[in-house]
């Protein structure tokens, strides 16, 4: 029976480098969420990204560098690893990480100005494109309602003619409106 020392050393190194970058996701990932204190659903959803990609990588380390298992002392070097990352590194590399994701954040937001200036601008424009809407919709609706209710003929008395609204010498009535003065009406005669 054989013994490798050097495939087993080796795998060692590497478990140990796997908790150790595994940290620094973690690490790197906090630093966003310290960015971003009151915002609870960025956070748990970095936390869910974190252990998926976790897990992914464990299992594709355990197939490919394990022969298909993932041992228990892999395990337990990628958690020495971790350990020895936030005990030696992390305290280095926090103030790293956190200028940097204020930079990110500050170019973040001179990216996001513009967005904002075409925001603002599409809502000047859209207030002004409803009141442009309701001004052409009562201007229709007042059309509308003239060409409805317009008079179908003037009555001549052989003077030059009377308007339809003067009094009938005979009948002493108005005559206002045709009552079949509809909009799609077949005698409809009118001003425009």
């Amino acid at each position: 029976m054989e013994n490798h020392v050097l495939p087993q050393l080796q795998l060692l190194v590497l478990s140990v480098l796997l908790g150790a970058a595994g940290a620094t996701v973690y690490d790197l990932l906090r630093a966003v969420r310290l960015q971003r204190r009151r915002d609870r659903l960025l956070t748990d959803l970095l936390d869910g990204i974190y252990v998926a990609l976790a897990a992914l990588a464990l299992a594709a380390f355990g197939m490919r560098l394990g022969d298909g298992e993932v041992r228990l002392y892999t395990l337990f070097h990628a958690a020495l690893g971790a350990v020895l990352y936030f005990l030696l590194a992390a305290p280095l590399l926090r103030p790293l990480w956190a200028f940097w994701t204020d930079a990110a954040a500050a170019a973040g937001h001179l990216l996001w100005l513009p967005v904002l200036f075409l925001g603002r601008i599409a809502k000047k424009i859209g207030r002004k494109a409803k009141k442009d809407f309701q001004f052409f919709r009562r201007y229709v609706t007042i059309k509308q309602y003239r060409w409805d209710f317009v008079p179908l003929h003037r009555e001549a008395d052989g003077k030059g003619g009377r308007v339809h609204r003067e009094k009938n010498k005979k009948d002493k009535t108005r005559t206002r409106f045709h009552p079949h003065a509809g909009a799609g009406g077949p005698h409809r005669r009118g001003r425009r």
